[in-house]
């Protein structure tokens, strides 16, 4: 299977917006060659830190696309009667801005969490009073630097005044060709595959915009949880110099600074140096063990990814950790979380144990092994509720699609054949491309709607149902693609969901024998003639 190439998906990004633009009216600046940008069809193409002295006296350029590095020191830059102190590279960049012509788009690649945070609202700010607007914010794919962990940021800027910032993740080279005509027309989506729109001055960074949708769709899902800010359930946020430790308070968290240490209650567990540490001391509103629960879980991780600044050292500021958002129950749900945390650590160091001694007393193994067979059934129906209430809370994507039944038409209250059609469109899809998950008995929105009226009205029990749902695969998929998929009710907030977990298939499929679809960001897609050649000559290749 060929594995999409990040530069490749920027390249095809930057070359669909340049599409829409005069191609005999346009710059390309690099200061540095990483090919990261790559506009090698510019009309005029510059490099180097002079570069401004290759510029005709008053010329002015439809599309400008710069290729500037991160990571630079600082400099003060004069914008209009006053001076900020900013990075070298966004020194540049204003230079750049001001070949735009009126109607013109620029595009840089700067530093994550590109101006979110530091001086980088004062640095818009200073723009806008130049004329010219952040309109877009795009997330590169990941390891597009080879040099480097740091995920860079691609913005657009225009002397254009949007009412809104487009925000979007680039993740591969037919979603990006969507998602830069999605731009440039205005036309939103409803996740950051498609694009969203964001207040003009809230980017804070893409992990932050997950984050708070998740913890978003928590609160639709469990509705005692609640999205609240650290600092209102914080009475104290402690730091300590360098050779300092913190010391011992009850009801406190110890949060690192940087790095990817893990956030605990326990001073005494801490294995880095206090002055890296923030001490958290909570209120009687949140548990300790609760948070520190919390910050551990796939959710938490992300809040915590979402705050550092600085794109070669990333840290955390404090003012940043005091505005983090968390999920908290009522104190008695977190305290029951927090007991059975615990309980799951105590039951982890048991069984590490008992693997250290099983080879040497056989006797053990034969008295536990009917206990541990329990606990795997009942662990594993645990993890398959908790996966699709984490894949509705992580919002549709290039692998993962939500239907809200498999042929009940939710509005007229019967079957109808265009249902089906689209959750076997969508399973064919996800076997042509590289797997995913079909959730049946979710709405859009991620909400647990459940499967329980179409069973009702059309089968009368799960098990009709689900055979039901075989001889659809069988009859118009193909059962050789049975080992490709794996169905089952899981129960969920008390309601019955149809997981539906396709892997990549070998071969190419096809719906009736006649319809190829592959999956798109998040949308499936029909191909055919030429693409469809191609897709099948380069995906299949075995």
């Amino acid at each position: 299977m060929k594995i999409p190439d990040p530069k490749s998906i920027v390249h095809c990004f930057v070359s669909t917006l340049a599409a829409d633009m005069d191609s005999h009216n346009t710059l390309a600046i690099a200061l540095f060659d990483s090919g990261v940008l790559n506009f090698k069809s510019a009309e005029k193409q510059v490099a180097g830190t002079q570069w401004m002295d290759s510029i005709p006296e008053k010329a002015q350029f439809n599309f400008i696309v710069a290729d500037l590095p991160i990571g630079m020191g600082k400099e003060k830059m004069r914008i209009g009667n006053s001076e900020i102190n900013v990075r070298k590279n966004w020194c540049e960049l204003t230079k750049a801005l001001r070949l735009l012509t009126e109607m013109g788009l620029c595009l840089a690649i700067v530093e994550p969490p590109a101006f979110g945070l530091g001086e980088g609202p004062q640095f818009l700010e200073k723009l806008d009073s130049e004329g010219f607007h952040l309109n877009g914010v795009f997330n590169t794919p990941e390891n597009l630097l080879e040099t480097t962990q740091i995920r860079p940021v691609l913005i657009v800027i225009s002397r254009n005044k949007r009412e809104h910032i487009f925000a979007a993740e680039l993740e591969g080279e037919e979603q990006v060709v969507k998602l830069a005509q999605a731009f440039m027309s205005g036309t939103p989506g409803k996740s950051l595959n498609e694009g969203i729109l964001i207040g003009p001055r809230t980017f804070t960074g893409f992990a932050k915009i997950k984050a708070e949708q998740q913890i978003s769709r928590l609160e639709t899902q469990y509705k005692q949880y609640e999205s609240i800010r650290l600092s209102d359930i914080a009475v104290e946020i402690n730091t300590v110099r360098s050779g300092e430790n913190h010391g011992k308070k009850e009801n406190a968290i110890y949060i690192p600074i940087m790095g990817t240490s893990y956030v605990t209650h326990d001073l005494e567990k801490v294995s880095i140096k206090h002055h890296n540490l923030f001490q958290v001391v909570l209120s009687e509103k949140a548990d300790n063990e609760y948070l520190s629960a919390f910050f551990q879980s796939e959710l938490g991780r992300t809040v915590l990814k979402s705050l550092p600044s600085g794109a070669a050292i990333p840290k955390i500021r404090k003012t940043d950790l005091a505005e983090a958002k968390v999920a908290l129950p009522k104190l008695k749900e977190q305290e029951e979380i927090a007991f059975t945390f615990r309980r799951l650590s105590d039951l982890s160091s048991a069984i590490s144990e008992f693997q250290n001694e099983l080879a040497l007393n056989p006797k053990s193994a034969s008295a536990i092994k009917i206990q541990l067979e329990n606990m795997l059934e009942q662990i594993g129906k645990l993890s398959d509720a908790e996966k699709v209430l984490r894949l509705t809370r992580s919002g549709e994507s290039k692998t993962v699609e939500y239907k809200e039944a498999f042929s009940l038409d939710v509005q007229k209250g019967k079957k109808e054949k265009y249902i089906e059609l689209s959750a076997l469109k969508t399973i064919v899809a996800f076997l042509n491309t590289n797997g995913g998950t079909l959730l049946i008995g979710v709405s859009d929105s991620g909400e647990i709607t459940g499967i329980g009226e179409e069973v009702r009205k059309f089968h009368k029990s799960n098990d009709r149902f689900l055979l039901n749902f075989k001889n659809q695969i069988k009859d118009r998929i193909g059962q050789q693609y049975y080992p490709f998929i794996n169905q089952r009710l899981v129960t969920v907030l008390g309601a019955e969901v149809l997981m539906v977990e396709c892997g990549a298939s070998n071969n190419p499929c096809y719906l009736d024998g006649r319809e190829f679809f592959v999956r798109t960001n998040p949308a499936t897609d029909k191909l055919e003639g030429p693409k469809l050649v191609e897709y099948v000559q380069n995906h299949f290749k075995g």
